[in-house]
């Protein structure tokens, strides 16, 4: 038997198997409040089961810190509110929610700072002034990213206290815990990484500094909801893997292994890693998709590093997920794509029944289709949705290959 499907303790919490619903932006956010999706209860509680985690969709933590069109934030008195009936849905089922702390950094767009709720804006902010790459998603349509402006010092410690008042927020809501994402580019990967950060202050320069904020973060969120409440997302790249928006760093995996030692410090709930994999271009039929054939490239060196609860995501298969925890790689895996097609996806994993293959063009923005309309398996007569059997899903770790 898999061990999947068996328990394991997660900060304060007792999980019952071991497969998460990653956080997932779905840009369905209610206007113009930026609360939750009036139809997140139902989307949340359809994939929380009684032990299982869940992870919320990335959730921005003050004005500055939105990046795309119709996202949630979690810094008003009516988002909290909003989240409320989110959180208790997942609860009633049994499940343990944790909120994704967001804050996008240079992925943004001067524009925003016409939507009401955010004309306090002063950004967009990073480490320094370089420019994402490619388009931002805003309210006007498709736009370049623009030069953003460094963070001073002061602007750093206000930040720090945006996280933690964020984390606050999310404990008022309901959730059992925060995640702060520290990943996949936006705004404290731009700290660690010197492919954009080019400070020759106190968080730019050696690696020692430029992942200082980060862990000023996390130690500040830690003492403020405890850090059995508190997970952390990594995004580690190598020099010859796919990069977030254009965040390159000379020595990835130096600087990520030194910032992953660091984590041993605080006694986290757990670290959620991703595996550089993903590469949406290619990403059309789930069956076609070479990221589910490509071998691991985090899992076995960070789990030499880290000695808490390690999650893997990106790219995992219900092959794949098995064997990755099975074989100790990693204690946890956290599903995206086929979570948001399988509403109840660990029943799936668990009996081998097929999965529902999913539809790129309804991840993100609308209402209901792509949303909360995927069926339970026992629930597929009559659906429109196509099925595909597990086994022929992606390749095996041992037979995946690059």
């Amino acid at each position: 038997m898999t061990k999947l499907f068996t328990a394991i303790q997660v900060g304060e919490f007792t999980l019952k198997h071991r497969v998460a619903l990653a956080p997932l932006t779905r840009c369905r956010a209610s206007e113009p409040s930026l609360g939750p999706s009036k139809l997140a209860a139902e989307y949340y509680s359809q994939r929380a089961t009684d032990g299982g985690l869940v992870i919320s969709e990335a959730t921005s933590i003050s004005p500055d810190a939105l990046g795309y069109a119709s996202t949630p934030g979690i810094w008003t008195t009516q988002q909290v509110d909003e989240w409320k009936p989110v959180t208790e849905a997942v609860k009633a089922k049994g499940g343990v929610f944790f909120c994704q702390l967001w804050h996008v950094g240079r992925v943004s767009h001067p524009s925003f700072k016409s939507h009401p709720l955010l004309t306090s804006r002063t950004g967009p902010f990073s480490s320094s002034d370089l420019p994402a790459p490619g388009l931002a998603m805003t309210y006007e349509g498709m736009k370049p990213h623009e030069p953003p402006v460094p963070l001073t010092i002061d602007g750093i410690k206000r930040t720090v206290s945006e996280y933690v008042q964020a984390a606050k927020n999310a404990i008022a809501a309901g959730f059992s815990g925060v995640e702060v994402h520290s990943a996949h580019g936006y705004l404290l990967d731009q700290f660690v990484l010197d492919g954009v950060n080019k400070r020759t202050d106190q968080y730019g320069g050696s690696i020692e500094n430029r992942i200082r904020f980060s862990l000023e973060v996390l130690e500040a969120v830690c003492k403020a909801v405890g850090p059995q409440r508190v997970a952390v997302r990594l995004s580690p790249i190598t020099k010859d893997s796919f990069t977030f928006f254009g965040a390159t760093d000379s020595n990835p995996v130096e600087v990520y292994s030194a910032f992953v030692a660091a984590l041993n410090q605080f006694n986290l709930a757990y670290v959620l890693i991703s595996e550089p994999r993903v590469d949406i271009r290619a990403d059309v039929d789930p069956l076609d998709d070479k990221g589910f054939s490509t071998p691991l490239i985090n899992g076995e060196r960070y789990r030499k590093i880290y000695k808490g609860t390690l999650m893997g995501a990106g790219g995992f298969t219900p092959k794949s997920a098995k064997e990755a925890v099975d074989e100790g790689i990693y204690d946890m895996i956290a599903f995206g794509r086929w979570f948001i097609s399988n509403p109840d996806l660990p029943a799936r994993l668990q009996s081998g029944a097929p999965l529902t293959k999913y539809v790129r063009g309804t991840f993100y923005g609308g209402s209901a289709k792509g949303y909360t309309d995927y069926p339970t398996y026992e629930n597929m007569k009559g659906s429109s949705y196509e099925l595909a059997e597990q086994d022929k899903i992606g390749a095996s770790l041992a037979a995946a290959s690059l």
